[in-house]
């Protein structure tokens, strides 16, 4: 198999990378007219009552944007609950969720529930959803569902599919904290953790979280890796990927008249996690590659440099390559990735404590936290 592209970057110069984060002309109006519709109701999460047969392993749902019943799976602790954290997923291969829940079985521990959530058009969240493509297959066209949408302005935006999949994220966390207050009282703390598309989706909805209650950011801690659909300006003067939501997008403004393509180009920046990541205050561990084309390795980096918080509360992983099998060594620096997000979602330790004997291994990418006894934060 061919390595993903460099793009004519060093390691270095790729982990540098500094994203655009100027907003589209339509962002502010969008997104308050988006807040106001996904905050109409509040969301509830209940057992699942109607078998969803595109993934019967869903025990639960809630209802989001649009009246559309997300699937999800609960998973509680065997202590009462102290937080929860939300688990979004990946564009293609998306597996069954009983396969996620075994994946991410020794989450649950110390107090930590785990609501582990299918966007709409993906399985398990396709009963009000006959319009769109089955999502998270191979080759599905989900991802540009509405982006072309004739029009302009914040209106023309509405039937893009994407920023529907950031209310039922967004959805998910509102549901995850209402039953931590119901059960645990006020101390209520939601933690959100994504990958390739689920991260894109988990650092928007953490941004558009972020300010709306008074001395609370909703989403805690925060935990994304290898972000996709971002850094838009910079991916244009590059070679386009081949797989993956970036090369279904770049088909449509390929084929696109010029003026189309500006249009699309804004309701990308509308979305784009370059633009929405300087709102994003709580703590944050994020998984970047050396080298990736399904999300470019530069415009991924772009994402975590953007990132609002500072120095002390964030934290990135490196592993040498990501959406791309390079074998035994880098499989497991991807395993001891989830080891380090369990480590971080601890509730009952405060992040810089988690993350304290994993320093070696951040900074120098060459020993487990097994081999190391530094004991000092970052």
């Amino acid at each position: 198999m061919i390595e993903p592209h460099d793009y004519g970057l060093s390691t270095e110069e790729t982990l540098a990378r500094v994203g655009d984060p100027t907003r589209a002309r339509e962002h502010k109006i969008f997104w308050a007219q988006w807040w106001d519709a996904v905050t109409a109701a509040r969301p509830t999460l209940s057992t699942r009552r109607e078998l969803d047969p595109s993934d019967p392993t869903a025990t639960h749902e809630f209802e989001s944007l649009r009246h559309v019943r997300i699937g999800c799976r609960l998973h509680r602790p065997d202590q009462p609950l102290r937080a929860m954290v939300v688990v979004t997923h990946g564009y293609q291969n998306v597996p069954p969720l009983d396969e996620q829940a075994q994946q991410l079985a020794d989450f649950a521990t110390d107090g930590l529930g785990v609501l582990l959530v299918r966007v709409r058009g993906f399985a398990g969240s396709r009963l009000d959803t006959p319009q769109l493509p089955p999502a998270g297959q191979t080759d599905s066209q989900w991802v540009i569902q509405g982006l072309s949408a004739p029009g302009e302005g914040p209106n023309a935006i509405e039937p893009w599919v994407v920023p529907q999949a950031v209310a039922d994220v967004v959805n998910a966390c509102r549901a995850a904290r209402n039953l931590l207050i119901d059960e645990s009282g006020a101390n209520a703390s939601v933690f959100l953790m994504g990958e390739s598309l689920g991260a894109t989706l988990a650092v928007v909805a953490t941004a558009l979280l972020h300010g709306k209650l008074p001395h609370d950011p909703v989403v805690k801690r925060l935990v994304f890796g290898l972000p996709t659909l971002c850094d838009w300006p910079w991916r244009q003067t590059q070679p386009p990927p081949t797989t993956g939501t970036g090369a279904q997008v770049q088909r449509v403004l390929a084929n696109a008249p010029q003026h189309e393509r500006t249009v699309i180009l804004n309701r990308l920046r509308v979305m784009d996690p370059v633009v929405h990541a300087p709102q994003i205050r709580c703590p944050v561990l994020c998984k970047l590659a050396e080298r990736d084309d399904v999300a470019p390795a530069p415009a991924a980096a772009a994402v975590y440099n953007a990132l609002g918080c500072d120095p002390g509360r964030k934290w990135r992983f490196l592993v040498p390559f990501g959406h791309f099998d390079a074998g035994i060594a880098n499989a497991r620096r991807h395993a001891l990735f989830q080891k380090c997000a369990r480590d971080f979602l601890t509730p009952t330790s405060q992040p810089r404590n988690s993350m304290a004997r994993w320093t070696a291994l951040l900074s120098s990418g060459q020993h487990g936290p097994e081999d190391t006894t530094h004991t000092e934060g970052p």
